[in-house]
């Protein structure tokens, strides 16, 4: 029985306790030894979650600072309605609460970029026990050396799987780890890029679906580039391509493929070396090469270059584009909800059969956790963290990545395995995620060369290739002179 069925299998049983009105939750027995549940542990190795028997907190509140609108939902529900995701965050909170006995306060910050806690950090006030923030906003705390070492949270164990092990290895800074991710939320898989197209305009052109070469890891860029040149038509005969009246093979928008281009390649803006010293990794043939081929696509006339919005994901909706990108939670969107084609997912091209991967970049809007150095109690605040990504993994995961994304919001079972694939090789990037004191001016290339079509690869990374090594040396004397 491979791993997902088993997933979808835990995901139902967990449903069926909701539908119940159990109130206990899964492992909620306080009792009980601190490992997986029973029923993970009849389908697969157990890995136990290691924390203080019997830890009870005596009603504490626990403090969590949180962006608000969809990103909220990530965190907090406040009642059972019925609805699959809300409801498993609501029960995974109860959980946790009723096992720690600490009861969860969660405050909205002001905005989407979420910085709100900084000030009264840097005031030495105990104000929150952690902190829910977009990836970039997180790295301001960072600079600011107001949040701890995740490494340092006692209990919090960075190699378990409820922990996103990418992400501990790739942003951490001088070996410390100020933001973290992980199953404590869904967000990470959501905010990962795939590729959605047409099985309509494939049949109509007797192209093949592209599951198989995904599969056999011969899905490249040249394949998918020629592919979305046999689609280019204008419609209505007006001798002008236009997204509201045409037809094109491909669309994007800035924050999309021209990201992901970078990406599928195995390279990174920053890799951090074997001491912990963040490099400058991000030029090579490869990655030179691959962006020459990503902007004629893009710029030819079967391609759409969408700088913001979704545009080219409402046409691929309305029949009018045969493949786009987008965040696999763009699939709940009214749109592709409402679509009446017929559309796959699949993951985006390598750029070369060579790539280990069908690397996936997570978007640097979506959420990382940080942890105020003003806490009062680290080993309590160690603990609570760990039991939520925890219990995240066993209750809300399986509502998300099964019940949401597999059942709710793809239309076949090719798709639910590429699903996988982008799920495996989500990437994160010290120098995209920190941009402000590591990515510097190449934080965003892809973003860059399709807001000004003259520049090239080259000349950008030549451009600024020394003032970006020079940021780096400078943001690390932060750090270092911090441990003495």
């Amino acid at each position: 029985m491979s791993k997902r069925i088993i997933t979808f299998l835990l995901a139902a049983a967990m449903l069926t306790l909701i539908a119940c009105g159990n109130t206990q939750g899964t492992g909620n027995d306080t009792t009980a030894p601190d490992s997986a549940d029973t029923t993970a542990a009849d389908t697969e190795p157990a890995e136990k979650l290691e924390i203080p028997g019997g830890a009870n907190y005596g009603g504490y509140t626990f403090r969590i600072l949180s962006r608000p609108g969809n990103r909220l939902n990530e965190v907090y529900s406040e009642e059972e309605t019925g609805e699959a995701l809300a409801d498993s965050v609501y029960r995974r909170n109860i959980t946790v609460e009723d096992k720690l006995g600490i009861k969860f306060e969660v405050i909205v910050s002001s905005s989407d970029w979420e910085t709100d806690g900084l000030n009264s950090i840097l005031a030495g006030e105990d104000a929150y026990d952690a902190i829910s923030t977009a990836a970039r906003a997180a790295f301001i705390y960072a600079q600011k050396l107001a949040v701890m070492n995740w490494f340092d949270l006692p209990y919090v164990d960075m190699t378990k799987s409820w922990w996103n092990q990418n992400a501990a290895d790739n942003l951490a800074i001088g070996g410390k780890l100020y933001a973290a991710a992980g199953d404590i939320s869904y967000a990470t898989i959501g905010a990962t890029v795939g590729m959605v197209f047409n099985k309509e305009l494939f049949d109509d052109y007797q192209l093949e679906y592209p599951y198989e070469s995904v599969n056999a890891g011969t899905w490249t860029f040249d394949e998918f580039a020629g592919i979305a040149r046999n689609f280019s038509q204008d419609l209505n005969g007006d001798g002008e391509m236009k997204i509201e009246d045409d037809l094109f093979g491909y669309g994007s928008n800035h924050w999309m493929g021209p990201i992901e281009a970078l990406y599928c390649t195995g390279e990174r803006i920053i890799t951090v070396d074997k001491d912990g010293y963040p490099q400058l990794t991000l030029y090579s043939e490869k990655v030179v090469d691959m962006y020459d081929k990503y902007m004629n696509l893009l710029l030819s006339e079967c391609g759409w270059n969408q700088l913001g919005g979704n545009t080219n994901q409402q046409a691929f909706c309305e029949g009018r584009m045969a493949m786009v990108d987008l965040n696999t939670w763009h699939l709940s969107e009214s749109f592709f909800r409402g679509a009446e084609i017929e559309f796959g997912l699949v993951p985006w091209p390598k750029s070369d059969e060579d790539v280990d991967k069908y690397y996936s970049f997570v978007d640097a809007g979506h959420s990382l956790w940080v942890v105020p150095v003003t806490i009062s109690d680290p080993e309590r605040t160690g603990v609570v963290l760990e039991t939520n990504a925890y219990y995240g993994q066993q209750i809300i995961i399986p509502a998300y990545y099964d019940i949401t994304l597999q059942n709710k919001y793809l239309r076949d079972e090719m798709s639910v395995t590429m699903l996988d694939y982008i799920k495996d090789g989500a990437v994160f990037d010290l120098g995209y995620y920190n941009n402000t004191q590591f990515g510097g001016d190449l934080a965003n290339p892809g973003y860059n060369l399709v807001h000004d079509t003259t520049l090239t690869f080259t000349t950008l990374y030549s451009k600024y290739e020394q003032s970006v090594k020079t940021l780096i040396d400078k943001s690390m004397k932060v750090y270092l002179e911090a441990e003495e």
